[in-house]
């Protein structure tokens, strides 16, 4: 047999038939024709039987009629397509598909793939303006296309749309989603994806436009009104409530920039936890310091929060990492204890959590802790009852410095509670010491406990060009702000931290008339930097430290010689001010975001602000000056971190009791359990006195121990 003439079918939009290229004779053309080829083109197989046909396209026709009125079509189309397109087996009529072209066929395909070409194909509805006298099923079966047509162009939008928005693509994100609705304007899913991407690119007020927009239509047009779905997301972003859930989110209208599959990986993990039923799931961000481990986890509560998961946030300390439980406290007063189902908690964990965490404590009769495993088990039935009511994140940032009881309990619970909507999402700096417990973790992430590692690894050029593109609106030249990007990637190494904050300090240059056109043509890369000091983060934080008030700076230079923590009474002993303008210098430097008020304590906004202040707004003399009076206020303290405060500082300025006063502290330590501490300053007494030190060497090996 041979092959039958080529034949191009056209259904999305005006229908059109070509045989061979060339437009067909007017009797292919006639409706109901033309009916028969497009419903045998996409028909499964090609091919309908007799009676099948005729009830579609004759079935107000007496039966033998109808059956002649078939005959005398397929007659006709084969006299013109031929007998080998246009077959009779049997008592069905079969189209060959050789050679055969459909635009609705090949939409399908593509929508299959996810790409999104297929939408090319779209020229107008399908089998547009077409219709068939007296053909009631035929007219049922095109509108039931369109309909399916319709719904599957949008949901390619909104998988695309999703996956634009997962990378942070916000202005695609939104395009695709105004696209869908106007495909389906009654889809939610497409309205979901364009609130939400409207929220997220910084426009709330514009994806509540179109939230009541879709309302009207829905009601004017259906006489309907939104789910509580969308009436949720809705009144989220009415309040605001979503944004900035976590403590030390710093920089938020800094750009998510670059780390496309990273960002991708971590957004399309949370993105179906508010859907029932798909379990619980733990995430480790890995960086190195200002690297953006912070900025991203705010990122990732926002969007959590956005779609209606609760969200509990703990900012961990170092100084917190021998505090047994002190992260679990953090965790319940970063949300959890506000969180509507505690109350279906097993009454026994309840009272087994209130003797670890005072607030419980004041409203129910502790039970004494005997083990992990009690409070593992408690913990368990506490995000379970919250879950079950409302999924539920927790976010913990720096986790390196969480103890290691908090972590063994989470660990034991997200090994149990598998089936529950929960989402474990914690930062954890590169290249620092962990504990085991730590170690045990991230071991279980993306093995046992589904999930995976985002690590941060520095921003390309690209990456900085973007970042630049976004903070430096007073470079208009395309030309200079490419030498700008590759400028400020050269000098930050691709770290977000220091790219930012040059940027910022050289938009406060240019502000003041100077530094607007650097760097200059031909000196992208060896020209002077347009600000006073050679290394950016500390200039830049030099910067902002002069514009202080004279309080708020011996603030922080007194703060900044001994940790993160400012214990007010402790700063106002050494810097000699009075404890009210102490605390007032707080507030100011809480407001100017050199520090953060989190668990009821003020701590510096990140770990490179205290090394900066120290090192470029304190002289030499000055910052001895401050040790000496540490060392002298810390001697009447007898808790262990202010007596290893006080060991370091001794150690720093090389005083002869220092060895001593570190061997004391690791012996304390390791009395009490708190081996960190121990390794620490054990550290550091090997490095004043070397090697062959008896008593160090036997404190060591008693550290090693089991």
């Amino acid at each position: 047999m041979t092959s039958p003439l080529s034949l191009s079918l056209r259904c999305l939009g005006p229908p059109s038939l070509l045989i061979d290229g060339k437009e067909p004779p007017p009797d292919v053309l006639w409706r109901k024709h033309f009916a028969i080829v497009a419903y045998l083109a996409l028909s499964p197989e090609t091919s309908r039987s007799r009676n099948h046909l005729t009830g579609l396209v004759w079935g107000g026709k007496p039966d033998d009629k109808a059956r002649r009125s078939l005959n005398e079509a397929i007659h006709r189309l084969r006299a013109t397509l031929g007998a080998e397109r246009i077959q009779s087996r049997g008592d069905s009529i079969y189209l060959s598909p050789e050679g055969l072209e459909v635009d609705a066929l090949e939409f399908a395909r593509l929508c299959d793939t996810g790409q999104l070409r297929a939408l090319e194909l779209l020229r107008g509805d399908f089998l547009e303006g077409f219709h068939v006298d007296d053909a009631p099923e035929f007219d049922s079966w095109m509108e039931a296309e369109r309909a399916r047509i319709r719904d599957a162009a949008t949901r390619l939008l909104v998988a695309k749309g999703e996956e634009q928005l997962a990378v942070n693509r916000n202005i695609e994100a939104r395009a695709l989603a105004r696209r869908a609705l106007t495909s389906s304007p009654y889809s939610e899913t497409a309205l979901s994806l364009g609130m939400r991407s409207a929220a997220l690119d910084g426009d709330a007020g514009a994806a509540l436009a179109l939230f009541h927009d879709f309302a009207d239509r829905l009601q004017q047009d259906l006489g309907e009104r939104p789910t509580a779905t969308i009436e949720a997301l809705a009144t989220r972003l009415r309040s605001g409530t979503w944004r900035r859930q976590h403590p030390r989110q710093a920089d938020g209208d800094v750009p998510l920039v670059g780390r496309r599959d990273q960002h991708a990986r971590l957004f399309s993990s949370l993105e179906g936890l508010s859907r029932s039923g798909e379990g619980a799931r733990c995430l480790a961000i890995v960086g190195e310091a200002g690297s953006g481990r912070t900025r991203l986890l705010a990122a990732a509560g926002e969007r959590l929060a956005l779609q209606g998961v609760r969200v509990a946030n703990a900012a961990i300390l170092e100084t917190d990492h021998d505090a047994p439980w002190s992260t679990l406290r953090a965790l319940m007063r970063g949300g959890l204890l506000q969180a509507p189902g505690i109350t279906a908690t097993d009454h026994i964990g309840l009272r087994v959590l209130a003797s670890l965490v005072p607030e419980l404590g004041d409203k129910l009769e502790p039970l004494d802790v005997k083990d992990v495993a009690q409070v593992s088990a408690a913990l368990a039935s506490l995000l379970r009852a919250v879950a079950d009511e409302q999924p539920l994140g927790l976010l913990i940032d720096d986790a390196q410095w969480a103890d290691g009881t908090t972590l063994a309990a989470l660990r034991a619970v997200w090994a149990e509670l598998k089936d529950v909507s929960l989402a474990l999402v914690f930062t954890v700096e590169a290249e620092v010491d962990r504990s085991s417990e730590l170690q045990a973790l991230l071991a279980d992430v993306g093995r046992s406990t589904p999930g995976a590692h985002i690590r941060l690894d520095p921003l390309v050029e690209n990456d900085v060009a973007a970042l630049t593109e976004a903070l430096a609106p007073w470079c208009t030249d395309a030309h200079d702000r490419d030498r700008l990007a590759r400028r400020v990637a050269h000098e930050s190494g691709g770290n977000p931290f220091l790219a930012v904050t040059l940027l910022r300090d050289l938009g406060r240059a240019a502000a003041g008339g100077d530094g607007s056109d650097w760097p200059p043509a031909g000196g992208t890369y060896d020209s002077t930097l347009p600000i006073r000091i050679p290394a950016v983060v500390r200039s830049a934080i030099a910067g902002r430290v002069a514009r202080l008030d004279p309080d708020s700076v011996a603030v922080l230079r007194a703060a900044s010689v001994a940790t993160e923590i400012m214990d007010s009474r402790l700063v106002a002993d050494v810097s000699g001010l009075p404890l009210e303008r102490v605390d007032a210098a707080l507030d100011r430097l809480e407001t100017e975001r050199f520090v953060v008020f989190e668990g009821g304590r003020y701590a510096f906004n990140g770990r490179l602000l205290p090394k900066v202040i120290e090192s470029e707004c304190t002289q030499p003399g000055g910052r001895r000056r401050i040790r000496d009076r540490y060392i002298t206020v810390l001697a009447t303290r007898e808790d262990l971190d202010a007596q290893f405060l006080r060991a370091r500082l001794l150690a720093l300025e090389r005083r002869g009791d220092a060895v001593n006063a570190l061997m004391t502290v690791a012996e304390r330590a390791l009395k009490l359990g708190a081996k960190r501490t121990a390794h620490s300053a054990l550290r550091t007494a090997e490095r004043l006195a070397g090697a062959g030190h008896s008593q160090l060497e036997a404190l060591r090996q008693q550290a090693a121990g089991p």
